[in-house]
C-alpha cells in the first residue's frame, strides 16, 4: 500500500535529558543528566544496576552530538537515540561473551577429555575473550548506530536576557 507522499517515518527514540556545555564548530558537546533508576527508586539499595554504578563510580564523559541549531552553553536539550540500534548494540554486548563462553565449553567438552574445572576455565576464557571482543566491536558499530539527535531544546533562562 502506498504511503502519503507527505509521510515521513519516524522510528521510535529513547530520550535522554542533556546540559550543553560548548560549540564545536557544527556540533555541541553535552553532558547526560543521569536520571537512573539507580539512585532514584524505592529499590535503591536492592538493586543489581545501583550496586554496580555505586562500585565503578558516576564518571561523566561529555558527548559531541552533529547539530546546526544555536545553543549555548546551559541549554538543556532532549537527545534522541535510535531505539532499534540501542537493541542491537545491547545484543552484541551481552550475546558475544556469551557465545564465546558456551562454545569455548562446548569444543572442549566435545574435542577433549577435560575434567569439570578445566571446563569452567576454558569457559571463562570464553566469556572473557567474547567481552573483549564485544568490546572492540561495540565500539566502532555504537559510533555508526547510535548517533544522538537533538530532538527538544530548553534555552538556559539566563540565556538571551543580558544578564
Amino acid at each position: 500500500m502506498p504511503q502519503p507522499a507527505d509521510f515521513a517515518y519516524n522510528p521510535p527514540m529513547l530520550t535522554e535529558p542533556a546540559i550543553v556545555l560548548r560549540r564545536v564548530d557544527h556540533r555541541v558537546e553535552v553532558e547526560l543528566m543521569r536520571t537512573s533508576a539507580c539512585s532514584g527508586c524505592e529499590v535503591a539499595q536492592g538493586c543489581g544496576t545501583g550496586a554496580l554504578g555505586r562500585l565503578l563510580g558516576r564518571r561523566q564523559r561529555p558527548l559531541l552530538v552533529e547539530s546546526d541549531r544555536e545553543l549555548a552553553p546551559g541549554d538543556r536539550v532532549q537527545l534522541g537515540f535510535p531505539e532499534a540500534a540501542l537493541v542491537r548494540v545491547s545484543l552484541l554486548v551481552y550475546g558475544l561473551p556469551l557465545l564465546g563462553m558456551l562454545l569455548a565449553g562446548l569444543l572442549a567438552h566435545a574435542l577433549f577429555d577435560l575434567p569439570e574445572w578445566q571446563l569452567l576455565v576454558v569457559s571463562a576464557a570464553g566469556f572473557w575473550f567474547g567481552f573483549r571482543l564485544a568490546v572492540y566491536c561495540a565500539a566502532g558499530v555504537a559510533q555508526n548506530l547510535l548517533l544522538p539527535t537533538v530532538v527538544h531544546i530548553e534555552l538556559n533562562p539566563g540565556h538571551g536576557t543580558g544578564s
